[in-house]
Order: structure tokens, then sequence, then C-alpha cells
């Protein structure tokens, strides 16, 4: 029988993984992330089921304490939650890291790319994949993980003419569960 293997994402640690997002962004994302992980009972130390390229379970830590007067519209924080698990998701099981958001129409949210330190990075073409996120509060019979990445595949249909990588990540916050995996 296969084991899981086990890693944890701290989540302060978010604006120090991610270079091309300013840090009080990444605290945006990561509070965002914390307090609906919380408004779904969950608390820190609690175990995100990983499916799509690898198989595993990872460790969420995080000991900030949020002021959620400011996180109560749903929708908001659950595509914002799933954007920060998602940056260390590309960061953790690709060869790239965010490097800039995408514009709106595109059929994806983020870039992916080296970073300036890598030995492959050509600040003329560091653009080198496609990261569409998800995010989804609590899955039902009509929108479950699998459905929605489906059609997170097929959105990123317009632009595959790019010949560059896709990344799906679409995060599931009740579990909390989340798919990764390349087009």
């Amino acid at each position: 029988m296969y084991k899981l293997k086990s890693m944890t994402f701290t989540l302060e640690e978010l604006k120090d993984t991610i270079e091309a997002i300013s840090p009080v962004q990444c605290d945006f994302f990561k509070e965002n992330c914390i307090v609906v992980l919380e408004k779904s009972s969950h608390a820190s130390g609690c175990q995100l089921a990983l499916q799509g390229d690898k198989t595993e379970n990872i460790q969420l830590d995080w000991s900030s304490v949020v002021n959620t007067a400011g996180y109560q519209e749903s929708k908001k924080i659950v595509e914002h939650g799933a954007e920060a698990l998602s940056f260390f998701l590309a960061k953790n099981y690709t060869e790239y890291t965010v490097v800039e958001e995408a514009e709106i129409g595109t059929g994806f949210d983020y870039w992916l790319g080296y970073t300036a330190e890598h030995t492959k990075y050509n600040p003329k073409n560091f653009m080198l994949a496609r990261l569409e996120i998800s995010g989804i509060f609590k899955e039902t019979p009509q929108n479950t993980l699998d459905k929605r990445v489906k059609e997170k595949k097929e959105q990123t249909n317009p632009t595959d003419s790019s010949m560059l990588p896709a990344y799906i990540s679409v995060v599931e916050f009740s579990t909390p569960k989340a798919y990764f995996g390349k087009k």
C-alpha cells in the first residue's frame, strides 16, 4: 500500500515565498485563507489532501489571528484563499513560481516562471507557464472538485496556442482538499 508523504505550508511564510507579489498582497491572500479555513471549522495543523499530479497530505499551519470584519463575502475569501494555497502548490510542485497576474480574458489567472536567481531565468522571456486557480467553499453534488477541474482545464483552451504548459489548481475548503496538476 502506498503511504502518503506529508509536508507543511506555514501560511505566514507566503510573503517570503512569492517574490513577484508584494508582501502586503501576500498577507491579504494569507488572511483570506485563514478566514475561510476557520469558517470551515479547521484549525492550524489541519491536513490538506492533495490530488492531481501528486497525492499527499499537506499540513497547513498558521498563528495569525485575523479580524474577520473585512472578510464577510464568502465568494471573495474563497477565491483569495485558494490563491494563497495555489501559490504554495505552484512553488512546491513545479519548477516555477508566480511571476505576474494575468489579464482577465486570458483564461488563466497567473503567469509562472523562474525567479531572477534561477540559472534558466531570462528577463526577456520570464512567462513560461499558465496557472488557473479556483476555490470551492463546500463541495456539493452540483459543484464537485472533479467538475471544477474539468471546467478550469477547458477555460485555458483559448491560450493553448502559446504552447506553454497550463497548471490547474482547485481548492475545496470544507474538507480541505485540493487538485493541482498540469493540463
